[in-house]
């Protein structure tokens, strides 16, 4: 026993002193988050951020004109952060920018107000950079804010007539959780088709003999509501809705809507639940348009992957999400920063495209985990989503991309735009109407 201590005991001290060389090896990170009306984010953000295990940060916070007052929150309750105020709402790129130019540090970290992070998230960032000088910039996993609780819908299937060959089950007009911090919308995964009217006009979707939906959990009083009917003609359909290996509910439908409704057991629900990835990188589309990667479209739906081994091991991608990422100052500086022409979406594809065309790669490396409430602040699919989105994107392919992309893409836009105005001259002409 007495021999075999001196050699652990020089392997314990070996081992602290390589991960204090390790620490010390580390270089500075200026941590910006750039905010704009984010009260209800922020404090946490910053509160995980300030639990950062690395040895050398720094945390700025852009305010972009905030009008709710959560610049004063940062001002008073962290006083150990810097607080940089535009006078404007400048977008992201813009925002980002004024804390860029003045960064001193060789790599910069860039977080959304509504993420929160690991304590551990930072770390294995900087060493991807380290290890390898031509990489331009590191994402993390970025998951969704709440886990999401797998569910398995099942129902008796028949065959149109004429020359749909779907094999259909019950029509979905909505699935939505509520709860104490509001209602969330159920996501449709696997075996939902996409959307369609009835004979009312109502939208729905049809499912195919089996289903599989993403009910988003929080604080534990989740209630589950299903708006569901069997069609037209059908009667006494079987539906029946599983967690996991028990089966949750069963009914019968007809051809009216039926609204299902069943609490979620707590217990139940924590232990299935699943973390679901939001951003694992981001790749180019064959148009030019990029996605993330972890998220699918199926018949129109848009959806996301359950974390997994497909996730587990780094490896580079194309761009990286800043919304969540490590970059490199020296990169940054080289490219004059963000276009801040584009004031949201695609300013970060933007930037990595012009950086690759340059040398540059990226990576994605999971060791490094941020929750985000996704779109928590811009409103996903909200027409001034989708015009950033498209405005972004239509620059970003005019800068890097063949000009058939870019014409293709700006085509798109003036359909848009031109459907845009039709319903803002609807809006108008209902307005004294309304008023009346």
């Amino acid at each position: 026993m007495s021999r075999a201590s001196p050699p652990r005991a020089a392997r314990r001290a070996g081992r602290a002193r390589s991960s204090a060389a390790r620490s010390r090896a580390l270089p500075a990170v200026r941590v910006v988050v750039l905010n704009y009306n984010a009260g209800a984010y922020i404090r946490r953000c910053l509160e995980s951020l300030q639990a950062t295990a690395y040895p050398d940060f720094h945390i700025v916070v852009v305010d972009n004109a905030s009008t709710d007052g959560s610049d004063e929150l940062v001002q008073a309750e962290f006083p150990d952060v810097t607080l940089l105020r535009a006078g404007a709402n400048l977008g992201f790129a813009g925002g980002n920018n004024l804390a860029l130019r003045t960064a001193s540090s060789p790599f910069v970290a860039l977080l959304n107000p509504d993420t929160t992070v690991d304590a551990g998230w930072l770390r294995p960032l900087a060493e991807r950079l380290l290890a390898d000088p031509i990489a331009g910039g590191v994402g993390p996993k970025i998951i969704f804010a709440d886990d999401r609780l797998p569910l398995r819908l099942r129902a008796q299937t028949f065959r149109p007539d004429g020359a749909d060959p779907r094999e259909l089950g019950v029509r979905v007009y909505a699935a939505v959780v509520h709860s104490a911090a509001g209602q969330a919308e159920v996501r449709f995964n696997r075996g939902v088709f996409g959307a369609e009217r009835d004979a009312a006009g109502a939208l729905f979707r049809w499912t195919g003999p089996e289903a599989e939906l993403a009910a988003p959990l929080g604080d534990g009083s989740e209630r589950l509501v299903l708006d569901v009917a069997a069609g037209a003609g059908r009667r006494a359909v079987k539906l029946s809705l599983d967690a996991g290996d028990g089966m949750l509910t069963e009914v019968e439908l007809g051809p009216a809507r039926r609204r299902v409704e069943l609490a979620l057991d707590a217990d139940t629900a924590a232990r299935l639940a699943r973390p679901v990835i939001e951003n694992a990188g981001i790749k180019p589309l064959r148009d030019g348009s990029m996605r993330d990667r972890g998220t699918r479209i199926t018949h129109g739906n848009v959806w996301h992957d359950w974390d997994g081994l497909v996730y587990r091991d780094p490896r580079e991608v194309f761009a990286v999400k800043a919304g969540a990422a490590l970059y490199r100052a020296e990169m940054l500086e080289a490219l004059g920063l963000f276009d801040a022409g584009i004031f949201l979406y695609y300013e970060d594809a933007d930037l990595c495209w012009r950086a690759r065309r340059r040398g540059w790669r990226f990576w994605y490396e999971p060791a490094g985990v941020v929750r985000h409430a996704h779109a928590a602040l811009s409103g996903e699919w909200s027409p001034t989503f989708i015009r950033h989105v498209e405005f972004g994107k239509l620059r970003m392919l005019a800068k890097n991309a063949p000009l058939r992309w870019a014409a293709g893409h700006a085509g798109a836009n003036a359909r848009f735009a031109l459907a845009a105005a039709q319903r803002g001259l609807r809006a108008l002409g209902r307005g004294p109407a309304a008023g009346r």
